[in-house]
């Protein structure tokens, strides 16, 4: 089990917890030293994070613009402010150099990678859990989906908080999705954390939406040979 313990000037302690490496919607959305911006915490983990938990330690984010930053810890947990004003905000992520700790080849992680992160999912109390693949595995993951990786084409992670999951679809031209049970990756449009593979750029938007309707559908940001996290509150 992994817990998040925070203090508030009144002494009121409050604690969000997950036993299922992140996937908990239960997350405190208090603004601690954020102010009048939004707080914002989450994961950042390993492409096949499931039963074996696997963070990405060392890895910076950094609010586009030249905003807030913050490091991510040995478990991948992150912390840091966005504009109060945004809608949604995007958060660039500059990898870590050195090769991951808990896969199996160690390797790095090379691919660029953003958090998209929607203000209404966040005061929402969803959790953002967001993932990256290592040079290996962009490889074997490619290849045990039977779609060759193309680099001219942006990959999309959309993490779904929901009591029930429900069938995610993402427009424009993708691979089939594929859905990570917890123990591996599998064809289908319906689970926790769903990747969109190989998306086309086009206007370098794609419209996400949930079956039922949610907190964070609408358009998203797809960019060339970079991986797109975002997070869903299904209703």
């Amino acid at each position: 089990m992994r817990c998040l313990v925070l203090a508030t000037s009144v002494t009121l302690v409050l604690a969000a917890c997950s036993d299922d490496g992140g996937k908990d919607a239960s997350v405190d959305i208090d603004n601690g030293s954020c102010g009048d911006q939004v707080r914002f915490t989450g994961e950042y983990i390993d492409w096949d994070s499931g039963t074996a938990f696997c963070g990405i330690k060392d890895a910076t984010l950094e609010v586009e613009g030249g905003g807030a930053m913050d490091g991510t810890a040995p478990n991948g947990r992150f912390d840091l402010c966005l504009p109060g004003a945004n809608v949604t905000t995007r958060v660039n992520i500059t990898q870590p150099t050195a090769a991951s700790e808990c896969t199996q080849p160690a390797s790095t992680y090379p691919m660029p990678t953003i958090l998209y992160a929607s203000k209404a999912v966040i005061r929402g109390g969803g959790f953002f859990s967001a993932r990256s693949m290592t040079v290996a595995r962009q490889t074997s993951f490619f290849t045990q989906i039977g779609q060759p990786f193309d680099a001219a084409r942006g990959q999309v992670v959309v993490h779904v908080n929901g009591v029930t999951p429900r069938a995610v679809t993402l427009s424009g031209d993708h691979g089939a999705p594929q859905v990570n049970s917890g123990s591996g990756w599998a064809a289908g449009d319906t689970g926790i954390d769903v990747v969109f593979p190989n998306v086309a750029v086009g206007s370098g938007k794609a419209k996400l939406s949930i079956a039922g309707g949610g907190l964070g559908e609408g358009d998203i940001p797809v960019i060339a040979g970079t991986i797109t996290n975002v997070a869903l509150i299904a209703n």
